[in-house]
């Protein structure tokens, strides 16, 4: 006897990226691929691994656009099942969420752990109450887990000592909105391999969301990816949905293979602008490069993302980029075109570190200069570098829009580690 289902995750339902509703609709779009995808195959179940939704405050299309879409999914006999992530989570005057309205007309189970008492706990589906940590389809169990940021180690410890307790189904999985540390370069936080272990004796396949690219870890859990591209960084990611055939007898997972949505183009170019001399020179130029790097698009507009890079060779008041943005708007009809200066004024780039491509690694700039400025202040220049990490490392966390008692808990481990660093005589 087999089990069926499809693993997705990061929907992002109502991003309107760059201010544009025509993204919107891209999202919804891929989103609607892997709904028709359900419906011809009929497989058991259909997980969403956290962000259904990009936002928590969503608007009247894109709650329509769910609701079709999920109804279509009932009617074909298809279980949803779904978990919140960080971009759909409750504001905090507020207990309620569109997943919770979503669950509560029946059209998915949206499944968490209890909280009480300083523990987290995992009940099993009520169906008057359409609340529950776990639910049973046929003869598997589907566990689930919210986002939980920092404190997900603690959880997931508290899961786990619950599980010993359940009886034991035929297979068992377990959904979780979180990421694995090491998977995105430079990036901070993640739950570590020995974390995610944890669970690996009770369930037999983990099902992750939260970054948006394609990778799987142990044969057993694995993350999909994004539907749509999320931000340029993420072009050339993997990024797509899971069909999973699993085998009750042997708990054994028979095919675990990755599909694709079609998605709009989404074309970045860099353009090194060290030969440039002037404005009109350098306009020239990206517009070559446009032209040499980007193929033709027949069926749909693409976005279009170009950087500046390199050492500037003129005053950047002359650099006028919203005029530039017209032309190639002009030129190749893209959905829409953004143009980003990345580039250093002359003199300015002495001393800072230069990738094996020959541009100046920004991350690296930017780690200095708050160095710089962290040991301006003679109480703390003998640790400036220390702070300076701390320091970026919140930075990263507001850029991804992380709630601010998550940022707080990193400040302070920061500001410990700091100290123990002082107090061993390990800091600089």
């Amino acid at each position: 006897m087999q089990v069926n289902y499809i693993h997705a995750a990061d929907v992002h339902l109502g991003y309107q990226q760059y201010g544009r509703a025509e993204r919107a609709d891209d999202f919804a779009r891929a989103f609607k691929q892997v709904c028709d995808r359900a419906i011809a195959t009929r497989p058991d179940f259909l997980l969403i691994a956290g962000d259904l939704f990009h936002k928590r405050n969503v608007d009247a299309r894109t709650v329509s656009q769910a609701y079709e879409l999920l109804t279509r999914l009932k009617d074909a006999g298809v279980p949803v099942l779904c978990v919140e992530g960080n971009h759909e989570r409750a504001f905090y005057n507020s207990s309620w969420t569109w997943l919770d309205f979503l669950s509560s007309t029946g059209l998915l189970y949206l499944l968490a752990p209890t909280h009480a008492g300083g523990t987290s706990r995992l009940d099993p589906w009520d169906e008057e109450q359409r609340l529950g940590g776990y639910v049973e389809i046929g003869p598997t169990r589907v566990y689930g887990i919210k986002y939980h940021g920092a404190s997900a180690p603690i959880v997931l410890s508290h899961i786990a000592e619950q599980l010993t307790q359940l009886p034991e189904r035929p297979f068992s999985v377990m959904m979780l909105h979180e990421g694995m540390e090491g998977q995105l370069p430079r990036a901070t936080g993640g739950l570590s391999s020995s974390q995610m272990e944890v669970l690996r004796p009770h369930c037999d396949y983990l099902a992750l969301g939260h970054i948006h690219k394609q990778y799987d870890f142990g044969g057993w859990a694995f993350n999909p990816g994004s539907l749509e591209t999320c931000s340029a960084e993420e072009v050339s990611w993997q990024r797509g949905y899971y069909e999973v055939t699993a085998d009750l007898e042997t708990r054994t997972l028979v095919r675990v293979e990755h599909k694709q949505v079609a998605r709009r183009p989404f074309r970045r170019v860099f353009v090194s602008v060290e030969s440039c001399d002037t404005p009109t020179t350098l306009e020239a130029l990206v517009l070559g490069e446009i032209e040499r790097q980007v193929r033709r698009e027949h069926d749909r507009e693409p976005v279009l993302d170009v950087t500046l890079r390199g050492t500037l060779q003129f005053s950047d008041d002359a650099l006028d980029l919203r005029v530039m943005e017209a032309k190639v708007q002009e030129q190749f009809s893209p959905l829409l075109a953004r143009i980003r200066n990345s580039t250093l004024p002359v003199g300015y780039a002495a001393g800072v570190a230069v990738g094996e491509d020959g541009q100046i690694d920004r991350r690296a700039l930017e780690l200095t200069v708050l160095t710089e400025l962290v040991a301006r202040d003679s109480r703390y220049a003998g640790s400036a570098a220390e702070w300076a990490g701390v320091f970026q490392e919140l930075k990263d966390s507001g850029l991804q829009r992380l709630p601010p008692e998550e940022i707080l808990h990193l400040l302070e481990r920061g500001y410990d580690q700091v100290h123990a660093r002082l107090k061993d005589g390990t800091a600089a």
